[in-house]
């Protein structure tokens, strides 16, 4: 935060001693237009009580989320910390994906609990459980322990939905095991809460009609699963009574996130139809009368004056005008659910990010009044430091990319703005850039991105600049006309990003280039350096093989679930495999490799992954796959890398960008007779293959 020393000194010493209660209400897929204080039609929705949080409190106009996806923002309000900085680089965390928050990094309950705060953590988690044991079956298990999960990282209570609303579990968890759950890794002796058998909440049985998709196989659990429209009543009620238990003199932290407005569509029976906007507007009142129960609770418990309530969104609403959905509905309505935003959930506009945030703190923050500062949700964290009188650990170590917006909270005059740039990040792992009027899209998604979503947001892969200030829409792409401020901003990008935080300017990094392998050793069986089209017996399938920059590349991929394949031959039992690869705008490439026993594994590169896996037999079903190794790697999709194939035996060692995979099979130790280099979803090209024995 770069605010005058003797502001930073005053909030520091006035606010040392205070300990309000703080409650977090970040909803789920709310838009910035959704709300009546932010310009929502009255006559199509009607949100009274988060109407009544912008007269009584403070109301953000440029406040952002650090994704257009959930699972990242999320992280990011409790870490304070970007999480493209993890091993999640785009879209959002499974259902099955082990707690993404290290029990000793800082967030939010962690840094309260240290004050004296009761802690909890109600509503939509979608931050994962358990800790992957590096076994490639693993993945969270819900008939166990769910721990490390929020009671580890600082909580003292957890009631929630796993993912999402409308997952594929159907289940609450309620602090370490699945709520209800009658068989399972149960420990001996506990007894494991859950409803009564007539409780209106719950059902028998949880199908695929219920998830969001309509398609999903249900996990198979012995629990009580939920009702789609009595989620959001249960989870207020939860919060609710929650705060109502507290005790006077001791601060509370509630971290409540509804799963409303998420899909599918859910809205409690008695508010169908009350909404012009059709049932997504229905949604929106569950919403607003979740929030007004809230406030009820603190009312009526005398503490609203003492409490700092925070509303906001974890992304943009969901715009899809070209599909026929409950959003496009409303939106034909005329209710503009980003507002006049471009894009929404999923995309790097505006509309993916910018969100409401209201803030209110009765015995502190001016009522009635509005901020047009620049936050982040990642700022959430430092602020909450600041209030509690915390100092942050070092930029490198916590709270990396968090900010103090504790003036602008407060509406104290004449201080500096909270930050002066700002990172926002697409689902599909597209960087931009915030500052002062300019926003800079870097115009690069992950190789991982799949053809459709590449078609579909083909117009977000490119490098543009826009003047947000002016141009509140992105209509106009001024990068010609400002060539300066573009060599300003991706030189920032790389900065930041390389940095490792974003609170201080960090040390400019010197890449140093990976170390090369060691030259390969045995005798040449078989060279192919792709300066020219390949001959028998070399075949070229599914795809447009090209030369051009001395290697082979396939410039026009055709479908998604068949890549461009180039088949050679392999004749080797062990040896050695080498070639040089770029990804480029490819998604994956799969090195296929066919024995003489008619069996086959592949080894697959990503620009996050090295796996190695056995395929199905001839007969068997395609997802009878075993998988023999997994790796993380971060590979630059415009880089050429070596890859190194090494058969010995029973075994197979991958190597790539400095990371090394190794499985074992009784196949592999078959003899070789084919491989097929395969891409998909993308270009990707190819050059300087040999094979020695």
């Amino acid at each position: 935060m770069r605010f005058l020393p003797l502001l930073a000194l005053f909030a520091s010493a006035a606010f040392a001693a205070d300990t309000p209660n703080i409650v977090i209400i970040l909803a789920d897929d709310y838009g910035y237009g959704s709300a009546g204080c932010y310009g929502a039609d009255g006559s199509l929705v009607k949100t009274p009580n988060i109407d009544r949080l912008a007269k009584e409190g403070r109301r953000f106009t440029d406040a952002n989320t650090t994704s257009s996806v959930c699972s990242p923002t999320r992280y990011s309000v409790m870490t304070g910390r970007y999480c493209w900085r993890t091993s999640l680089t785009h879209e959002v965390l499974g259902t099955f994906s082990p707690l993404h928050i290290e029990t000793t990094r800082l967030n939010m309950a962690s840094l309260l609990k240290k004050h004296g705060y009761q802690t909890a953590a109600i509503g939509k988690w979608h931050l994962g459980y358990g800790t992957d044991d590096g076994s490639l079956k693993w993945r969270t298990d819900y008939t166990a322990e769910l721990s490390p999960g929020p009671l580890d990282i600082g909580f003292d209570y957890h009631f929630g939905v796993p993912s999402n609303h409308g997952d594929l579990t159907g289940v609450f968890v309620e602090n370490r095991f699945v709520y209800g759950l009658r068989s399972g890794k149960i420990p001996a002796g506990m007894k494991l809460h859950g409803p009564d058998s007539d409780d209106p909440n719950f059902k028998a049985t949880y199908g695929s009609e219920d998830t969001e998709g309509g398609k999903a196989t249900i996990l198979d659990l012995d629990a009580p699963r939920r009702v789609n429209d009595r989620v959001m009543p249960l989870l207020t009620t939860k919060a609710a009574e929650w705060i109502t238990q507290q005790k006077k003199g001791t601060p509370f932290f509630l971290y409540y996130t509804p799963v409303a407005v998420h899909n599918p569509v859910t809205p409690e029976k008695d508010l169908a139809g009350q909404s012009k906007a059709g049932p997504y507007g229905d949604w929106i009142l569950e919403l607003d009368r979740s929030v007004g129960r809230v406030l009820k609770a603190l009312d009526d418990k005398g503490i609203a004056q003492d409490t700092l309530v925070i509303f906001t969104s974890d992304n943009g609403g969901v715009y899809t005008p070209t599909r026929e959905t409950v959003q496009t509905q409303a939106f034909k309505a005329g209710l503009k659910v980003n507002a006049g935003l471009r894009g929404g959930k999923h995309d790097v506009w505006e509309g993916g990010f910018k969100v409401p945030f209201i803030t209110r703190w009765p015995a502190k923050i001016p009522a009635g009044t509005e901020c047009s500062d620049m936050i982040s949700l990642a700022d959430i964290l430092a602020t909450t430091a600041a209030i509690v009188g915390d100092k942050l650990p070092a930029a490198a170590t916590a709270a990396e990319d968090s900010y103090n917006a504790l003036p602008a909270f407060l509406g104290i005059q004449d201080a500096a703005s909270t930050r002066d740039h700002m990172f926002i990040h697409s689902s599909d792992g597209v960087f931009a850039i915030r500052k002062g009027p300019w926003k800079w899209i870097e115009g690069i998604p992950v190789s991982d991105i799949k053809l459709g979503a590449r078609k579909a947001h083909a117009t977000q892969f490119k490098p543009q600049l826009y003047n947000v200030k002016d141009d509140p829409a992105e209509t106009t792409d001024v990068s010609a006309q400002n060539p300066e401020v573009v060599k300003e901003l991706s030189a920032l990008v790389n900065r930041y990003r390389d940095g490792g935080y974003s609170r201080e300017l960090p040390p400019i990094v010197e890449k140093k280039p990976q170390a090369a392998l060691p030259a390969l050793s045995g005798s040449l069986v078989l060279a192919q350096d792709f300066k020219a089209l390949p001959v028998k017996p070399w075949i070229m399938t599914r795809g447009i093989w090209q030369v051009h920059d001395d290697a082979i590349w396939n410039p026009a991929p055709k479908t998604e679930e068949q890549g461009a394949t180039l088949t050679g031959p392999l004749l080797i039992t062990d040896g050695t495999l080498q070639y040089e690869m770029k990804l480029h705008t490819a998604g994956r490439h799969s090195l296929r490799i066919h024995t003489a026993g008619k069996h086959s594994f592949r080894i697959v590169v990503s620009s996050t992954v090295l796996e190695i896996t056995k395929n199905p037999d001839q007969g068997q079903d395609k997802k009878q796959t075993e998988p023999l190794a997994r790796q993380k790697i971060k590979l630059n999709a415009e880089d050429w890398q070596t890859l190194r194939i090494t058969f010995k035996g029973d075994q197979v060692t991958a190597q790539i960008a400095g990371v090394t995979a190794t499985g074992k099979h009784p196949v592999i130790a078959e003899a070789k007779e084919q491989l097929n280099m395969i891409v998909f979803d993308g270009e990707a090209g190819f050059k300087n293959l040999q094979v020695v024995k």
